[in-house]
């Protein structure tokens, strides 16, 4: 279960027409990004919600979501735009938004 709304995720990517439009692919991106998020926690009890859900763990997900968002533009590994020059799409993946959990992360692998 995402840890945003398609409402935020429109909003971080500077259209919030997108929360009405696309709202399906937003879901789908959001999805995918808490997916990493949850493998990422390795909380104890994944059964129990987050509640209240940290605002690490939302801006990560909106942050992640929209990565995933723009990787169908991300043609020769860079997303373009032309106020900001190519923004190249992060080598690790997933593996500077695992660093920003750490906080929350509770198992390590070990359980």
């Amino acid at each position: 279960m995402a840890y945003a709304t398609p409402a935020d995720l429109a909003a971080a990517l500077n259209d919030p027409r997108l929360a009405t439009t696309q709202t399906e692919l937003l879901d789908a991106c959001l999805e995918a990004a808490a997916a990493e998020i949850d493998a990422n926690m390795d909380r104890v009890d994944p059964t129990i919600p987050l509640d209240p859900v940290p605002a690490l763990v939302s801006r990560t997900n909106v942050n992640r979501a929209a990565e995933w968002y723009k990787a169908a533009d991300a043609a020769n590994g860079g997303v373009g735009f032309e106020q900001t020059g190519v923004l190249q799409a992060p080598a690790s993946g997933f593996g500077r938004h695992a660093a920003v959990l750490t906080p929350v992360t509770e198992q390590w692998g070990v359980g």
